[in-house]
């Protein structure tokens, strides 16, 4: 038992070193990059990005003092990589290597705040945390592991909800919004809260597959707002010195919370939470509902219905998306019968519309080959008919709406360099008809048609989010509203009226604008929060999407004019804690002049920017293979991402012996160009039959002995890959063709056996690789359906040795199980080889499940395996281990053998042999240490027909995917 939890334990440390090192991806090799260098960042950038860019710099310098005030530091210049094609919306930092990384493009989620300052302010704020601890580490920690000591040292720390929660803190204080201000963010722990208690802080914090919880920006914000709301501005600034200072303390978090607030994390937690549940609770009770009707029925696990639809007087059309599936457009009578019609691909938030039968949407489609670009498809779905087009926009687009004659729809677009459009495309043919952009180049939410000639849009500026009305003849907008009704989203128009949803009580509620007497209305108050209202036909009912701590249900809710309560009625909002906050700090940026500030540009050089060492250490760390071993290496990551080397010497200890290490990749061309390179000694042994003999020659003893040898081993190996990504829709599509070349050479050493193989040999090897899956959903084992092939031809090409040829073929079907998340995989592989000595190839397909290798000329495998929940316990045994889930798996192996007798190393026969395995797999998702990623860990038991006998293994791994 100790022996198990010392390995799960050095498990978890080396696992802790690879989750720093992660590779966002590349941009398009087209592109050429400028640079600014301002006093604090460095901006790395697209050409024709100069003016945002030149912006932006202005932006990030306008935060600096703000930004590092409440941590007390001043964080030393980093570079900010700009990445302009992608439609993803994101940003982040990272320290090994060090930079930032913005995705410039914005989202239809967004609150009522500029993109690019959200992203200033948040991630900066980032900056300035892990800038703060590595100012003040030990110069061991930096001098013997470099970058990469700061990175171990912050994450192994700091809780994801101290580093998120810090930053969400930031930027609502810092800003007349955040998301300290955005209901939709704050209102899933008041639900939760208030229909289901307080969770433990194990699950709150690590998650559950039984109940929604919300995520660590979430729990953060209140955690790390209201502790420092409560007990000071500098609270988290001492924790953050405290892991600076002490970095080999075992648990310098607590170790402060504890001193400043008598609490440690969990206490903390509790107290927090407790205090929201009274407040929460007083307020519930308060709350008045008024009349609705339910239409869908509450679910065993999570499911949210979205962007719904009217499809006559008794249907509705919602998009679900659930645990147990993935999600769907479905078809939905008022008694909550569904019907699954038609399963997308990734939607953009808040891209769905809907005309008569028909339904609209954006679909996000990513590049062949460049992680960092990307495409938005329209794709129109008749319900009547099943018939599906698809419309390819000029630019990045979101949120489409079509027309009530369903000729034109009009769509939200933005360009790589952020210029922002309402533009209306025809229908089917895709044709651009014009396109509206205002001179202040606003940013556009949620557009809907008014008439054939004009749409009702939100638009964005400094001021905020405001309702406001597009007329494409006359090429103008006119602003609805200049009150600020806070976030507004999820525009209807219904005849003399405009429905949308708006934060304006600090709830997400229901609106209607009156386009006859410009009045404002609530139709609506929710207990928690509503989005996506559907009016009727003859507008008497309207249907949202009303929030629940097990997701979005449907109500149908009278839609008369009693019911409507004016604008001037309606208490506005507050955010205490957020109010509280900003109080706490200097000020807030002014972000108004950042536009007229220029700073010098230059061009970036690819060519002269390929290496940038971050991080060494005294061990063998090659993070790309997750090998980590006695040694030392040397690594480097270019800003940019598309270049990566690991140098290094790598000892073995079972052979006693060590080699010198090196490996590039280039990632900045079309094909993805390894070289790798490896050179030292290797150690085996041999046995050796020592014989006494007697005057006559008679053998009078013999004893067998263990020799040691040591030779010299060269591998020398260049490979070049050609990635597609041609996932579309619901299902995951990815082909991959290698070339792969290869040098080996064996040198005699004294010690070295005269039958040893000396010489040396050159192999080329070809692999193609392909998979199509079903995206999967949160509870499934495996996805419902798809498969997986790979086929490779290895063989020698030159040489004084020759290890021949060798071909192999695997292939993994996937089906649905009986029940929701089972799931059954078949394998099976086959391989030929023509040389079974120690020459030879080593093997692709894989060996009934515990049997060791053996060689062979011939190889064939099936296998099947049926895997399925058994429950989620959401158990915790106090920090060491939190359990999600505990799964089973039955298993059944076939392995067919071909090879040959040798005797005095000559061929005397061949033979064929078939072995199997049988068994479960017993298995957990459980976290360690509260570290957020979770393991797998459990066992397999096998039976062993040809020896009778049982076998059992111990099964761990980690996913990093959760990060």
């Amino acid at each position: 038992m100790k022996k198990t939890l010392l390995l799960i334990f050095f498990y978890w440390i080396s696992n802790l070193a690879f989750a720093q090192y992660f590779q966002t991806g590349q941009d398009p090799a087209s592109i050429k990059w400028h640079q600014i260098n301002t006093e604090n960042f460095q901006l790395i950038y697209p050409d024709y990005y100069e003016e945002q860019a030149q912006e932006l710099a202005g932006k990030l310098e306008a935060v600096y003092n703000y930004g590092s005030y409440s941590l007390n530091h001043k964080p030393r210049k980093i570079s900010v990589i700009l990445h302009t094609q992608t439609v993803k919306s994101n940003g982040l930092v990272a320290w090994a290597p060090k930079r930032a990384e913005f995705y410039t493009t914005p989202h239809q989620g967004i609150y009522p705040q500029d993109w690019l300052e959200q992203l200033a302010l948040h991630e900066f704020r980032h900056v300035v945390q892990v800038d703060k601890v590595n100012s003040l580490l030990p110069g061991i920690v930096k001098a013997v592991l470099g970058q990469q000591g700061t990175a171990l040292i912050f994450g192994g720390y700091l809780p994801w909800w101290i580093i998120e929660g810090d930053a969400v803190v930031t930027e609502t204080a810092l800003s007349d919004y955040g998301r300290g201000r955005f209901p939709s963010f704050l209102m899933e722990h008041r639900a939760q809260v208030v229909e289901k208690g307080v969770f433990r802080y194990d699950k709150a914090y690590l998650g559950s597959y039984r109940d929604f919880v919300p995520n660590h920006y979430k729990l953060g914000y209140y955690m790390v707002g209201s502790a420092r709301a409560k007990y000071g501005t500098d609270l988290w600034e001492k924790v953050l010195t405290r892991v600076g200072n002490k970095p080999f303390s075992l648990f310098p978090v607590n170790q402060v919370l504890k001193k400043e607030t008598g609490l440690k994390k969990k206490t903390l937690y509790k107290s927090v939470f407790n205090n929201l549940q009274s407040d929460w609770i007083v307020s519930d009770e308060r709350y008045e509902p008024s009349e609705f009707e339910p239409v869908t029925s509450q679910p065993k696990y999570f499911a949210s219905y979205n962007y719904n639809h009217w499809l006559n007087d008794s249907t509705l059309i919602s998009y679900k998306t659930s645990y147990d599936e993935i999600p769907s457009f479905s078809k939905i009578d008022l008694n909550g019968n569904e019907e699954k019609i038609f399963k997308p691909g990734p939607i953009f938030n808040e891209s769905v519309s809907y005309s008569g039968e028909w339904i609209l949407w954006s679909e996000q489609i990513p590049d062949l080959r460049w992680e960092h670009s990307g495409k938005s498809l329209l794709r129109l779905y008749n319900l009547k008919t099943g018939r599906l087009l698809e419309l390819k926009p000029e630019f990045k687009s979101f949120s489409p709406a079509l027309s009530k004659n369903k000729k034109k729809l009009v769509v939200v677009e933005t360009d790589f360099s952020n210029n922002y459009y309402l533009s209306v495309y025809s229908v089917p043919q895709g044709e651009l008809i014009e396109r509206f952009q205002t001179s202040e180049n606003n940013y556009f939410f949620s557009p809907v048609w008014i008439n054939d000639n004009e749409v009702a849009a939100v638009t964005l500026s400094a001021e905020g989010k405001r309702l406001a009305k597009v007329n494409f003849q006359k090429n103008e907008m006119v602003q609805l509203l200049d009150e600020d009704l806070g976030d507004l989203k999820h525009l209807v128009p219904a005849g003399d009226y405009l429905y949308f949803v708006s934060s304006f009580s600090a709830k997400n509620s229901l609106y209607r604008y009156n386009f006859s007497n410009q009045v404002v209305e609530q139709v609506y108050e929710p207990r928690f929060g509503i989005e996506s209202p559907a009016v009727s036909a003859d507008s008497s009912k309207i249907v949202v999407s009303d929030y629940t701590a097990d997701g979005f249900r449907l109500i149908s809710i009278p839609a008369e004019s009693e019911n409507a309560t004016p604008l001037s009625e309606v208490k506005k909002g507050e955010y205490q804690l957020a109010e509280a906050l900003s109080e706490q700090e200097i000020g807030k940026p002014d972000f108004s002049a950042t536009d007229s500030v220029s700073y010098d540009s230059k061009k970036y050089s690819k060519a002269a920017h390929l290496f940038n060492f971050h991080s060494w250490a005294p061990l063998f760390i090659d993070a790309g293979a997750y090998d980590i071993s006695p040694g030392v290496s040397l690594m480097s990551q270019n800003k940019l991402g598309t270049a990566e080397t690991v140098l290094g010497y790598k000892w073995d200890y079972a052979e006693e012996s060590g080699q010198f290490y090196g490996n590039y990749t280039y990632k900045g061309w079309y094909p993805k160009i390894d070289f790798e390179l490896t050179n030292g000694n290797r150690r085996s042994k041999y046995l050796q039959i020592e014989q006494t003999t007697d005057r006559n020659g008679n053998i009078i003893s013999q004893d067998t002995t263990s020799q040691k040898f040591t030779w010299g081993e060269l591998r020398a190996g260049s490979g070049i890959r050609f990635p597609f990504n041609l996932s579309k829709g619901k299902y995951n599509r990815y082909l991959q063709p290698e070339l792969q070349y290869n040098f080996t050479s064996y040198k005699r050493h004294n010690s070295t056996p005269d039958k040893f193989n000396v010489g040396n040999f050159h192999t080329l090897s070809y692999r193609f690789y392909y998979h199509q899956l079903l995206r999967k959903s949160y509870h499934d084992m495996y996805p419902d359906f798809g498969f997986v092939l790979d086929g490779a031809y290895r063989h020698s090409v030159a040489g004084s040795l020759n290890p021949g040829n060798m071909w192999a073929l695997e292939s993994v079907i996937y089906a649905p199980g009986l029940l929701n998340s089972h799931g059954i995989k078949l394998y099976g592989g086959t391989q030929k080889t023509s040389n079974d000595g120690s020459l030879g190839f080593s093997d692709m397909v894989r060996y009934a499940r515990n049997w060791g290798k053996i060689n062979t000329t011939g190889l064939s495998t099936l296998g099947v395996d049926y895997k399925f929940p058994l429950f989620y316990p959401d158990w915790n045994l106090g920090g060491l281990l939190y359990v999600r889930r505990v799964k089973m798996a039955l298993f059944g192996d076939l392995s067919r053998l071909k090879g040959n007798f040798y005797h005095n190393g000559e061929i005397t026969g061949t033979f064929v042999k078939d072995i199997t395995s049988f068994g479960t797999e017993i298995t957990s998702d459980v976290n360690f240490f509260r570290f957020y990623a979770p393991a797998d860990i459990g066992f397999r038991a096998s039976w062993i027909p040809e020896v009778k006998d049982v076998y059992f293994d111990f099964l761990f791994s980690i996913d990093f995917s959760s990060f």
